[in-house]
């Protein structure tokens, strides 16, 4: 049975390590490695002073900024001492959480597109929960498009790292399934049609790669992640949440043609809560991958855990590989 194996150092950022302004919790971060070999976190991060609700899960006070951190061996990380991108409109401002990041290639070079969710009520309501879309021509600056799947509850959103058959193509999670869209352009991405979404949630059920099948996911599973390109296809890691609430890192493989068709799906999780800073946090018994490189055949994956830190698992690609063809089952 396949399984990531926890690299050997502590978590590879905590709240304690970070600027003022993410001494609450650092976690769920994207993953970047730039052409110089370093690499980029983009975290989700949180003020301290935030209490739990008496009566219910979560927190009140509890307001997200996306913050950076570089890396020059992908364990020891340097934050930025301000955030990337703030709270500041009308469709974010109570918060914006989890980002992913993956390079379109444009006619005007590199475009790197920064997915998100925005906030627009409450953490931990359950609602106002929106896709959203930030755009850099390189890995300093990015400048926010907002929202970009309107209307509807949403979150878990990542892009393909590149055209597929012309179309932009992304994941998103309206749950308890992920499902695919197929935009004719990076326009009609960043300009997004009302009328186009619209018609595409109504028929989400139509646009579902994948439910949850499994026990360890059975209440609702969403894309970690963008997807890497391999020669068997694209590898999407993603996350299960069981009727308990824990959360585990799951894995499967889409057609790379037709990421539609799924081609392989590991029945089992690769990481589940086992140790004290994944089981013990602000939401206990969490990883939750959102970051991931491939370097000279390895695999790290960058995970929250416990909702509090960042912590990092390796793999050889090739092992995982191995595990969805041999232990892997089909939709």
């Amino acid at each position: 049975m396949f399984k990531l194996q926890r690299a050997p150092e502590h978590p590879v950022l905590s709240p304690e390590e970070a600027p003022p302004w993410a001494r609450g919790a650092v976690f769920n971060p994207a993953a970047v490695l730039d052409g110089q070999g370093k690499l980029h976190l983009f975290f989700r991060a949180v003020a301290p002073g935030y209490t739990p609700w008496p009566e219910k899960r979560g927190y009140r006070d509890y307001v997200s900024r996306i913050g950076h951190a570089t890396s020059d061996d992908g364990v020891q990380f340097s934050p930025d001492p301000t955030p990337v991108l703030e709270p500041d409109a009308k469709d974010d401002r109570f918060g914006v959480e989890d980002p992913r990041v993956s390079k379109l290639e444009t006619e005007d070079g590199p475009l790197w597109l920064m997915t998100y969710t925005a906030l627009s009520k409450p953490a931990f309501s359950g609602q106002g929960d929106r896709v959203a879309l930030a755009l850099g021509r390189d890995l300093l600056r990015f400048e926010k498009v907002g929202v970009v799947i309107p209307e509807t509850n949403d979150k878990d959103a990542v892009v393909f790292p590149s055209l597929i058959r012309g179309q932009v193509v992304l994941l998103h999670r309206i749950p308890p399934s992920i499902q695919l869209a197929r935009l004719p352009s990076l326009e009609a991405l960043i300009h997004p049609d009302p009328d186009f979404w619209r018609r595409h949630t109504r028929a989400h059920e139509q646009h579902t790669v994948l439910k949850p099948r499994f026990e360890w996911e059975a209440a609702k599973i969403g894309a970690g992640p963008p997807p890497i390109p391999t020669k068997e296809g694209w590898l999407l890691l993603y996350h299960g949440v069981d009727r308990a609430r824990v959360y585990r890192a799951g894995a499967a493989l889409l057609a790379l043609e037709d990421p539609s068709r799924v081609l392989a799906r590991l029945p089992y999780p690769i990481l589940a809560p086992e140790v004290e800073y994944e089981c013990s946090g602000d939401i206990p018994s969490v990883v939750f991958p959102t970051g991931a490189v491939c370097k000279d055949g390895r695999l790290w994956v960058y995970y929250g855990a416990a909702d509090k830190r960042i912590a990092r698992a390796v793999a050889s690609l090739e092992d995982l590989l191995a595990a969805l063809r041999e232990d892997g089952v089909r939709e």
